[in-house]
């Protein structure tokens, strides 16, 4: 009899916990329900919204998109859409303000095709060629980049281009076949945190953090250094690259006393 009470007392409190934990379950739903409501509520633009302006900006039409994800969440305390969507041989990924409809970031990556690549291969194409190509992609006149570099690199047997430019705060970055001239990547970026304007703090001038980054790699030039004033930890720091004779080196520079903080650097072939 008491084993049978005992049974009965375990099968209630199996119930009960299936029970609270089923409760636990609808509860947590229901608050991300909630947040999720309280995010569309701040949003100015819905998801259908946002992924018309990404459609738009990739100059497609809706019939083109076969798949799209969009969420929206917080980025770094800034309400964004991140849109996701394919074509049959396209990736697009957008990040867009969902208050202003701005799009702060987008890639697109077109699938390659791993056939027929001959590991001989000479560019067709030269690195002017290439930036033409990306810098008319953007449609960007020639006097509108800053700056610009254009690297020649084999990536998984395919010869391309890695362009990079600049443009005010916004930061674009191709990869273009060097046998055929295609596009095979893009993103774009704009550099909230980009501070050319606020030198608070900053002892260190531009000039000045240059010359300490390239004393470090002899024969390199300022056309093999990317570098820009950013926030870190609430410090000024320079934070860059030197692309050089086959190696890439990362650094960043105290802008206040022009220490170098960190540096580290790697053969450009690696993968």
């Amino acid at each position: 009899m008491r084993n049978k009470k005992m049974k009965v007392i375990a099968g209630a409190l199996a119930a009960a916990t299936v029970l609270t934990a089923g409760t636990m379950t609808v509860a947590a739903e229901g608050r991300f329900s909630q947040y999720l409501q309280k995010l569309q509520d701040e949003a100015e633009y819905t998801k259908e919204e946002a992924l018309d302006i990404a459609v738009e900006d990739a100059k497609l039409d809706e019939k083109d998109v076969k798949r799209s994800r969009v969420e929206l969440d917080y980025d770094d305390g800034k309400l964004t859409y991140d849109v996701e969507f394919y074509t049959d041989s396209e990736e697009y990924d957008y990040e867009i303000d969902a208050k202003t409809g701005k799009i702060l970031s987008a890639d697109r990556e077109i699938e390659r095709d791993f056939r027929d690549i001959d590991p001989e291969a000479e560019a067709q194409y030269t690195e002017e060629e290439a930036l033409e190509i990306a810098r008319e992609d953007a449609q960007l006149e020639e006097k509108d980049i800053e700056k610009s570099r254009v690297k020649l690199e084999r990536d998984d047997g395919f010869l391309i281009y890695n362009v990079e430019f600049y443009v005010g705060n916004e930061e674009y970055d191709y990869e273009i076949d060097a046998d055929t001239g295609r596009i095979m990547d893009v993103d774009y970026e704009i550099e909230d945190d980009f501070l050319s304007e606020d030198t608070e703090g900053v002892e260190i001038s531009e000039a000045e953090a240059e010359e300490i980054a390239l004393e470090m790699v002899p024969g390199a030039s300022s056309e093999d250094l990317h570098m820009k004033l950013e926030r870190d930890d609430g410090r000024r720091i320079y934070e860059g690259d030197i692309r050089y004779d086959g190696m890439e080196y990362e650094f960043e520079i105290n802008a206040e006393n022009g220490k170098i903080i960190s540096w580290e650097s790697e053969s450009e072939w690696d993968d």
